[in-house]
């Protein structure tokens, strides 16, 4: 009998040692000081979440409080996904780092000046493609997804990129221009290749596309965009995402959780998505630059220690992951980001130091 009580014992202590710890009450200072409507963050130590928190509002003017549970969008953190599924595809044999984008298009008419541009470039942003007028994708915004990124494709080929590839130029364009490369080549959609070769081995079962909840529902958090010291809420309506165009450099949403196994994932290659070698290029910059295959260069925020990081801000959302060798972070948080890089940081410094 005491030896079966023993058993219980310790059995829920090795439960309740598992379980993450809550840092909310760490991050709620943080929220209120620079008074957005919630913000939310997750730690992982060696493939495992060992601090998780969440405080705040869906939205500013309603009092449904955020949980760790609920859908945040990632915005340009979708930029490494994209990135990997490349790397999938060089590792299949239907593309190779050094491919000129007329051989991953064949058929299509092109510019002579893109023979000079590869799958490389587009991963690093080193294209010379740029930005592209909105008024450019706007135009084909009707048709449906796989047909409106096959024509984006058709009209960015048709001419020269802006400047000659080499050096860095951050392209939401480029990374458009992949999605459809990643296609062509496939056979398959974008959704449908993030699907079968990220969300589904890396058990992300929250993850989907676009904004997260429902119009006239507050069932998942609402983005604000700020307006002097207005917080407005961002209905979750395609109006206020990329177009399909696009969604290759912008679109998924997961929850916290999730995002933090993904982040996890690129500490690690575990479990094995591509082969070594490629993990290892699409984590190791051009020699001239600090940006590999959706991937920054970085440190671990308030903590030190190498890692690779990205931010994503899109309809009211931020969002940014930081992958180190054994430890990573994610931090959400709804309020539109352009600029704000550094509350992330902030906020993945508190979580960090919270959950030692």
């Amino acid at each position: 009998m005491l030896h079966r009580l023993l058993l219980f014992f310790a059995l829920a202590i090795s439960t309740r040692a598992a379980e993450p710890r809550d840092i909310s009450a760490a991050l709620e200072p943080i929220r209120a000081k620079y008074k957005v409507p919630a913000c939310a963050s997750a730690v992982v130590e060696n493939g495992h979440v060992t601090a998780i928190g969440a405080t705040g509002l869906r939205r500013a003017d309603d009092a449904v409080r955020v949980t760790t549970d609920d859908i945040w969008h990632i915005g340009s953190c979708t930029k490494s996904m994209t990135a990997t599924l490349a790397g999938v595809l060089v590792d299949a044999g239907k593309l190779r780092w050094d491919m000129p984008v007329p051989e991953a298009l064949a058929g299509l008419p092109c510019n002579p000046a893109w023979r000079k541009v590869t799958i490389w470039h587009l991963v690093t942003q080193r294209s010379g493609l740029g930005a592209v007028n909105r008024r450019e994708w706007g135009a084909i915004s009707t048709k449906s997804s796989r047909e409106q990124r096959d024509n984006f494709a058709r009209a960015l080929l048709l001419h020269a990129p802006g400047e000659a590839p080499g050096n860095f130029d951050y392209s939401n364009a480029g990374y458009g221009l992949l999605g459809a490369i990643l296609e062509h080549v496939s056979g398959q959609s974008y959704e449908d290749l993030l699907r079968a070769h990220i969300f589904a081995p890396l058990e992300l079962k929250t993850a989907g596309f676009g904004p997260p909840g429902s119009v006239g529902k507050l069932d998942q958090p609402r983005g604000h965009w700020r307006h002097d010291d207005r917080l407005v809420p961002v209905d979750p309506t395609p109006e206020n995402q990329f177009p399909p165009a696009l969604a290759p450099a912008a679109c998924v949403h997961m929850s916290l959780t999730d995002f933090a196994r993904y982040a996890a994932w690129l500490s690690s290659n575990q479990p094995p998505l591509v082969k070594p070698e490629t993990f290892k290029q699409l984590q190791t910059p051009p020699g001239d630059s600090s940006y590999a295959g959706g991937l920054w260069q970085s440190v671990l925020p308030g903590i030190g220690g190498e890692a690779v990081c990205h931010t994503g801000h899109l309809g009211g959302f931020f969002a940014v992951f930081y992958a180190g060798h054994t430890t990573a972070c994610v931090s959400v948080f709804n309020t539109e980001g352009g600029g704000w890089e550094w509350l992330g940081d902030e906020i993945s410094a508190v979580a960090l130091k919270a959950s030692r």
